[in-house]
């Protein structure tokens, strides 16, 4: 354990010494840039942040996270508490700096990009959808995370809900070095996106999952964090698949083929006629549970590529099974991050105030 306390102005340079390696530390270990705001839209609206954070410690690019800070959030390197990998994956404990640590804890949205799971990188414009939505939620205090995942090019089901799961644990795992407010831990996502996000919701409280005789490790092993839970307490599913079998079937639209080859073959790790178990277990309804936070799912009523039918039979076996669930079906909505029907005002005013009620609501809970 490497730690330190400055008492006095004679410490002014072992302190400018060490400032200089938790720069070091925090590139080396989480593999992160830093600075304030994004892009270069309105910065005085957007919150300082971490990019690139390595949340397993393995290098890859699908296991980076960017993490954005409310703009009232004084970040300061020399309150972070470090306790990841380095580039050599060699443990370093505890690097602690008592100055000024602030201690007031947010709460935390984790977003996750859209790519029918084939995409590994889609962190850095997940935010593009929704951002006068994430500037209202900085203003009330929220930290956003941005997240990757393995991509089915690589590594089918359950590779891309392991590494969800892994972020979960590692924001649990640093939340006292990063201010993270562990009783209030949303997650929102757009189509492969919505259905990981759903997941993460559905499993919420479970562990493990059984089916017709095969066992599911619905956490896996992934990173440093392994003491932590991956609940989560709110889920926004923006046209998400859940039920892969029913994907053709909806009695609404006539679904077009996918261009880029069957997706769902793709993430199931075969085709889905020889993979009826892995089709279960991926199902969000399979785990639903007692645990299962609330839901608010958007879904366009004119979407082609993932059936309206694939929200309504989601948001009705929740409301069968007790739990809360409000669907927003937008008639002119299609499947399209860029569609100004699906992501009107109006839905992300609904959106921004259903995350703020939970997190309310939450906090009256405890």
């Amino acid at each position: 354990m490497i730690s330190s306390k400055i008492f006095s102005v004679s410490n002014k340079i072992l302190l400018s010494f060490f400032c200089i390696l938790i720069s070091l530390s925090l590139e080396s270990q989480w593999g992160i840039a830093y600075g304030a705001g994004w892009g270069n839209q309105d910065l005085k609206s957007y919150p300082n942040f971490f990019k690139s954070i390595d949340y397993v410690g393995d290098g890859i690019n699908g296991h980076r996270m960017d993490i954005y800070f409310p703009s009232t959030m004084k970040v300061n390197l020399n309150n972070i508490f470090i306790d990841a990998l380095n580039k050599n994956y060699e443990k370093i404990d505890n690097v602690i700096f008592d100055i000024k640590k602030e201690k007031k804890k947010y709460p935390c949205v984790i977003v996750i990009y859209g790519s029918a799971w084939r995409g590994n990188s889609g962190k850095d414009g997940s935010l593009n959808h929704i951002k006068n939505a994430v500037k209202k939620l900085v203003k009330n205090d929220f930290i956003i995370v941005t997240v990757n995942h393995r991509s089915t090019n690589s590594d089918a089901f359950p590779a891309q809900v392991h590494d969800i799961k892994a972020a979960i644990r590692f924001l649990k795992g640093n939340a006292e070095a990063l201010n993270i407010d562990t009783n209030f831990i949303a997650v929102q996502g757009y189509s492969s996106g919505g259905h990981l996000a759903a997941f993460m919701g559905a499993t919420t409280g479970k562990n493990k999952f059984t089916f017709q005789g095969n066992e599911m490790d619905l956490n896996g092993s992934l990173g440093n964090h392994l003491d932590q839970n991956s609940d989560v307490h709110a889920v926004v599913d923006w046209y998400g698949p859940t039920d892969l079998s029913q994907m053709d079937k909806c009695p609404k639209i006539e679904r077009k083929a996918s261009r880029r080859g069957d997706a769902r073959s793709a993430f199931l790790g075969g085709p889905i006629e020889e993979n009826k178990v892995n089709v279960q277990m991926a199902n969000p309804i399979t785990h639903l549970n007692s645990n299962t936070p609330p839901f608010l799912i958007f879904h366009g009523a004119k979407d082609t590529a993932v059936p309206v039918c694939q929200s309504e039979i989601l948001h009705n076996a929740m409301i069968n099974k007790g739990l809360s669930s409000k669907l927003i079906i937008e008639e002119d909505g299609v499947h399209s991050g860029t569609n100004k029907k699906m992501f009107a005002q109006k839905n992300l005013d609904i959106m921004t105030g259903f995350i703020i009620d939970q997190y309310n609501k939450s906090k009256t809970s405890d």
